[in-house]
């Protein structure tokens, strides 16, 4: 063996540097170095605390070397190695290197309890690795099905595992972190519910059989009670049947004995059936887990791609606003016009009306006209032609009237459809005006035939007159 002082100095220069084979070539000669401290450290949390991460074949070196190494806690933070292996940060010469799984296994697997374990900050291992980047999810997993009710432990600082990996800064980690936490609780649920309810069924096997045992001491106490009472007379008797209590009491103790180990024996059996259901659950759980973190990763990111869409949507929304607000004030300027042309509209649909009835009046002057004329044709022989002559001219005229009616039912019926189609409104007020140019010029025409048949008329009273006079002469010059 090496002298001591001199080979753990040269074991921890070898740890500092990261010299890994010079290190495992030193233990493999001497596993005792293991053993020994320096700066407060032994030689396995000094690996865990070196930026280059070591090989696993050196951990479990020296993890065989001192196996006691995993339970021991050393610095000033008094940490076990795994505490270490998680805390370990980057330096400007050596990059940062996550922990490797099979070292982080190696660790718990050989003390299982260090899951449990806070340091002097009260932080578990699962806070550590909540906090650190790159972590994988086995780790977390391997950490929290371990012991998963460390999700609920909160440190000195006040926060639980969940706060460190919410405010993790790097997003897979955070991801893997925030599924494996879901997954621990999970674990955590179960495993009080099945430790319950182990603990109610075993509750409720060991009343009965107290029960039973108490009725069966109760039934050895009323035989014993009669025995007594026949020692006084049967003392011989007696004896021989103490002695035969004696072996039954002992067959009744090997009996209880028997029961109790066969009561411990059931009781292993369905917590060796519970441990079994509840790893086929778990695997269960995981898959599904895993699936469900899938599928969660995949919304996230349709997530960030519709937040992308959603802002570009909004500046075109934006866009297209401004162009609305600004369509909006044509509209409302489109529409004092189109207010100012009805006005216009209902004031030109009024004259016509006027014009209407003004119309109707003369063809009602008319039609007296036809009728008095009429008349003379059948008291005037001697007129029938001028009345012919005359009538033709009202049958021209009144044609022209219906021609009139027409254009204007044509006109009012443009007018109307005008106000639904607002748009073409400037040209149907051309129309328009064109339409009252031509009733204008037919009021002209129709005060023409009037003054033209009164003209005729009074020539036919003429005529009639001058016919009465001749009769009146010639009646005279006969008489």
């Amino acid at each position: 063996m090496s002298d001591t002082p001199l080979a753990t100095t040269q074991l921890f220069k070898a740890i500092n540097a990261c010299k890994w084979q010079t290190v495992g070539q030193q233990i493999q000669s001497d596993p005792s170095l293991a053993k020994i401290e320096s700066d407060g450290l032994l030689p396995l949390h000094a690996v865990c605390n070196a930026p280059l991460r070591a090989p696993l074949k050196l951990i479990k070196m020296l993890l065989t070397a001192h196996p006691a190494a995993a339970q021991l806690k050393c610095g000033k933070e008094d940490r076990l190695p795994i505490h270490i292996l998680l805390a370990t940060t980057a330096t400007p010469y050596i990059p940062y290197t996550p922990p490797s799984e099979d070292v982080v296994s190696a660790l718990i697997e050989l003390y299982p309890g260090a899951a449990r374990v806070p340091d002097v900050s009260n932080q578990l291992p699962i806070h550590l690795a909540c906090n650190i980047t790159g972590v994988s999810e086995k780790v977390l997993t391997f950490i929290l099905s371990t012991y998963p009710e460390g999700a609920y432990v909160r440190d000195f600082h006040g926060k639980y595992p969940l706060d460190y990996a919410t405010t993790n800064k790097d997003i897979p980690t955070r991801k893997l972190a925030l599924a494996a936490l879901d997954r621990g609780t999970l674990y955590a649920s179960i495993s009080k519910m099945t430790s319950l309810r182990l603990s109610k069924e075993n509750e409720s096997k060991t009343r009965s059989m107290e029960e039973v045992y108490e009725k069966k001491l109760n039934k050895m106490e009323s035989h014993a009670k009669e025995e007594r009472a026949k020692l006084v007379a049967q003392l011989d008797s007696m004896t021989k049947q103490l002695k035969e209590e004696k072996e039954s009491n002992q067959a009744l103790c090997e009996e209880k004995e028997k029961m109790v180990i066969e009561k411990d024996q059931a009781v292993a059996r369905a917590i060796q059936f519970e441990r079994a259901r509840y790893a086929k659950l778990e695997e269960q759980l995981r898959s599904d887990l895993a699936d469900v973190q899938l599928k969660n990763m995949d919304l996230l990111e349709q997530l960030e791609s519709t937040q992308g869409d959603l802002d570009a949507s909004k500046e075109t929304e934006e866009k297209y606003i401004g162009e609305i607000d600004a369509l909006k004030q044509q509209l409302s300027e489109t529409n004092n016009k189109l207010d100012g042309t009805k006005d216009e509209f209902y004031m030109t649909q009024e004259e016509l009306e006027t014009v209407q009835v003004e119309l109707v009046a003369a063809t009602n002057v008319i039609k007296q006209k036809s009728a008095r004329i009429t008349h003379l044709e059948q008291s005037l022989d001697s007129t029938k032609s001028s009345v012919l002559h005359l009538i033709q001219e009202h049958e021209r005229a009144q044609a022209n009237m219906e021609k009139q009616k027409e254009y204007l039912g044509i006109f009012i019926n443009q007018q109307i459809n005008a106000e639904k189609e607002a748009k073409t409104s400037l040209l149907k007020m051309s129309l328009l005006v064109d339409a009252i140019d031509v009733s204008q010029r037919v009021e002209g025409n129709l005060e023409k035939v009037v003054a033209e048949e009164g003209a005729m008329i009074d020539a036919s009273t003429m005529t009639v007159k001058e016919a009465l006079e001749e009769k009146t002469e010639l009646a005279e010059e006969s008489q």
